[in-house]
């Protein structure tokens, strides 16, 4: 029997993390492309999972994660990269970042985050307990959960003394260049190295551009 909840754990593990990610888009048609069953999904901040959570209706919870009262992730993401800025005041259950804050917010998910979200009828707990245990998601370990509370572990600046482009605006003429260099050949790491971000940033941005392009043609 354990055998028997051992490969199905593990095939819905597979099924979540090597699955359809997808890019963060503050859109209707965004939300509708998401199943209203109950099930578990994965976060990616740049190419690396953050934070795993189980839901009784995927749609209604990736609706929550564009609201700030509404998702303790969005919260905690907002509170450590805005806590030293001019104006900062903290997103709670009840209010929401001051506008300008919530504007870049947007940006930044639509920039740096991912997700993947699969139907799970039985074992939704177990799945993600299984999978925060193995990946150790930042975002999930009781500490990072009080999302209230902003640490400065995880800070911009200090993001950037390893990536000194971390979640700056893309341009035109950035995008432009990372283009070419992957025409060229190189991977994201490469890419990464020449523009001062992180793999899973280039990653990210090269797939947005293309949907783009293939939406556009």
């Amino acid at each position: 029997m354990e055998d028997k909840i051992e490969k199905y754990l593990a095939k819905l593990e597979l099924d979540l993390i090597d699955g359809n990610w997808k890019l963060f888009e503050f859109s209707k048609d965004w939300l509708m492309s998401f199943d209203t069953e109950a099930g578990v999904y994965a976060i990616r901040e740049e190419g690396k999972i953050c934070y795993i959570g189980e839901t009784g209706s995927i749609r209604k919870r990736m609706k929550d994660l564009l609201d700030t009262r509404n998702h303790s992730l969005r919260r905690t993401v907002g509170n450590k990269r805005f806590m030293d800025e001019e104006g900062y005041e903290a997103g709670t259950a009840s209010k929401k970042f001051p506008s300008k804050f919530e504007e870049e917010l947007n940006r930044i998910f639509e920039d740096n985050f991912e997700v993947s979200a699969i139907v799970v009828k039985v074992g939704r707990k177990e799945l993600e307990e299984r999978i925060v245990e193995k990946f150790k998601p930042i975002y999930n370990s009781r500490e990072k959960r009080k999302a209230d509370k902003p640490q400065k572990a995880y800070s911009i600046s200090e993001i950037r003394n390893t990536y000194e482009n971390a979640y700056r605006p893309w341009n035109e003429e950035e995008e432009k260049q990372i283009m070419e260099l992957s025409n060229e050949g190189k991977t994201a790491k490469e890419i990464g190295e020449i523009v001062g971000r992180n793999k899973g940033a280039i990653s990210s941005r090269l797939r947005k551009i293309r949907e783009r392009k293939e939406h556009s043609s």
